[in-house]
C-alpha cells in the first residue's frame, strides 16, 4: 500500500528499496501507459447530467469517486456501499519510527475487485508526459467517461473556496507548498484553459448537472504530481476511467480481501490492519504522557475519531444489509465492540489532566481492538471460504439477491 512504501522509504534497508517501490506499484496498480498521438476532441466539454455525491468527512473521498462513477453507469447505492465493496474502511496502517497511522488501508488496489464486481473495468493510466496527460484527460471526458484523480488538494483547495459550491471557514489561509494532503476527485468537463472537478469532501450535498469547480489546467498537473512525487510513483502523471464490462467476480472475493484488509500484516516497520492497531499500541505506550501534548494529542484524537466512525458505519452496513447471516451479523457486532472501545479513548483524551494510568488504558484498549478485528477479519475469510453458505441480502436495492456459493464460480479479476 501507499504507506507501507511510504514506509520502507522513510528507513534504510539492505535491499533496493527503489526496485522493491516500481515492482510494488506496478504489480499492485496494474498500470497502463497512456496513449499518444493525434487527437479529435471539441474545444470545450462537460458531462450532461452526471450526479455529483459530496460528503463532510474527507476519508471518504475514494469511496465518492466510485459512487458518482458507478451512478454514471446506472448504478445506484449508498456511500457504504462503495467502501464495503473497496475495502479500504476495513484497514489501518502503521509505520514503526515514522510515528504515522491511517486508519484506513491504501484504496487504490481495491478498485480492482470493486469495479469488476460492478461488471465495470478499472483502468489506471499512467504517463511522465503533461502533454498527454491533458489530452488524454480531455479525449475521455468529450467521450462521456468521468475521470478519477488522485491530487494532492493542500494545493487546490482555494478553487473549492472560491467557488459558488463552498466557503472558507473565517480567517482560512492557503496551505504552504510543504502541505501533502491526498485527496481523490472527479473531472467532469474542460474548456480551453482549465478542467471542471467535483469535489469530493467539505459538505455533504448531492447535486444533478452542476458544471463543477473550475480549475486552471496547470494548477491540475501540479497538484497530480505533487501526489505522484510525494509517494514516489515510477510515474509523473495519472488518471483513472471506469469502462463498462462483460465480467464480474464473485461477493466471495470481497469477503476476502476486507477479511484481509481486517487482519492485515507485518513488512519491515510497516504493520497493517490489526497488526497496525498493535503497532499504534506499542508506539503510544513508548510515547507515554508525551501523547497528551499539543500537537499530538490533537492528531491522535483526530486518527482515533475517524477510526471510530468507519468501524461504527461498516458494523452498521453490514448488519442491515446482511441481517439473516449469523457469521456477518458477527462481524458486525465485533465491529461495534471495537467502535466502543475507539469511543472510551477519545473520552479518555477528552479528560482535563492526563496520567500515566491513561495511557496505559489506551494501550489496553487498542490491543483489544487489535483481538476483535482480527476476529472479525478471520470470520469475513471463513465466510468466503464457506462453500454451503448462502448469502441472502439486499445488496441491491431494486431486488434481494439469494447468493449461494456453493454454486457460484469465484473468477478472478484484472
Amino acid at each position: 500500500m501507499l504507506q507501507l512504501v511510504a514506509g520502507l522509504n522513510a528507513c534504510q534497508s539492505c535491499f533496493d528499496e527503489k526496485a522493491f517501490v516500481e515492482r510494488y506499484f506496478h504489480e499492485v496498480y496494474q498500470p497502463e501507459s497512456l496513449v499518444s498521438g493525434h487527437f479529435d476532441f471539441p474545444e470545450e466539454y462537460i458531462i450532461k447530467n452526471l450526479t455529483w455525491h459530496c460528503y463532510l468527512k474527507n476519508h471518504l473521498c475514494q469511496s465518492s469517486t466510485l459512487q458518482m462513477v458507478a451512478e454514471n453507469h446506472g448504478i445506484i447505492e449508498s456511500l457504504d456501499y462503495f467502501s464495503f465493496l473497496l475495502g479500504y474502511t476495513y484497514g489501518a496502517t502503521y509505520v514503526r519510527g515514522a510515528g504515522m497511522f491511517m486508519p484506513y488501508s491504501d484504496p487504490e488496489p481495491g478498485f480492482i475487485p470493486a469495479s469488476c464486481y460492478l461488471k465495470l473495468r478499472r483502468k489506471y493510466l499512467v504517463a511522465d508526459n503533461m502533454d498527454l496527460l491533458i489530452d488524454n484527460i480531455k479525449l475521455y471526458l468529450s467521450k462521456d467517461y468521468p475521470v478519477r484523480i488522485a491530487w494532492n488538494s493542500a494545493l487546490t483547495m482555494k478553487y473549492a473556496i472560491e467557488s459558488e459550491y463552498f466557503s472558507g471557514p473565517e480567517g482560512w489561509k492557503e496551505p504552504s507548498k510543504n502541505v501533502f494532503s491526498p485527496h481523490s476527485v472527479l473531472f467532469v468537463g474542460y474548456d480551453s484553459a482549465s478542467f471542471y472537478y467535483y469535489e469530493t469532501h467539505g459538505r455533504d450535498f448531492t447535486l444533478v448537472g452542476e458544471k463543477g469547480i473550475r480549475i486552471d489546467k496547470e494548477s491540475a498537473v501540479e497538484a497530480i504530481s505533487s501526489f505522484s512525487t510525494r509517494y514516489n510513483l515510477p510515474w509523473n502523471y495519472m488518471l483513472t476511467i471506469f469502462e463498462k464490462d462483460t465480467t464480474s467476480i464473485n461477493i466471495v472475493k470481497i469477503f476476502e480481501r476486507n477479511g484481509e484488509e481486517m487482519i492485515g500484516r507485518t513488512f519491515g516497520p510497516t504493520s497493517t490492519g490489526s497488526y497496525a492497531l498493535k503497532g499504534l499500541s506499542t508506539g503510544v505506550r513508548k510515547e507515554g504522557t508525551k501523547i497528551f501534548e499539543s500537537p499530538k494529542i490533537e492528531m491522535f484524537k483526530s486518527s482515533i475519531e475517524t477510526l471510530m466512525e468507519i468501524r461504527r458505519g461498516n458494523a452498521i452496513f453490514l448488519g442491515q444489509t446482511f441481517g439473516d447471516n449469523n457469521k456477518i451479523l458477527e462481524i458486525s457486532r465485533l465491529l461495534h465492540s471495537s467502535a466502543d472501545n475507539y469511543q472510551s479513548i477519545i473520552a479518555i483524551l477528552d479528560k482535563a489532566d492526563n496520567t500515566r494510568n491513561d495511557v496505559i488504558s489506551i494501550c489496553k484498549l487498542l490491543d483489544l481492538s487489535a483481538e476483535t478485528e482480527e476476529s472479525a477479519g478471520r470470520i469475513f475469510i471463513s465466510a468466503a471460504g464457506n462453500h454451503f453458505m448462502s448469502l441472502t441480502c439486499n445488496f441491491r436495492k431494486s431486488c434481494k439477491l439469494s447468493i449461494d456459493l456453493s454454486y457460484a464460480d469465484p473468477g478472478e479479476y484484472r
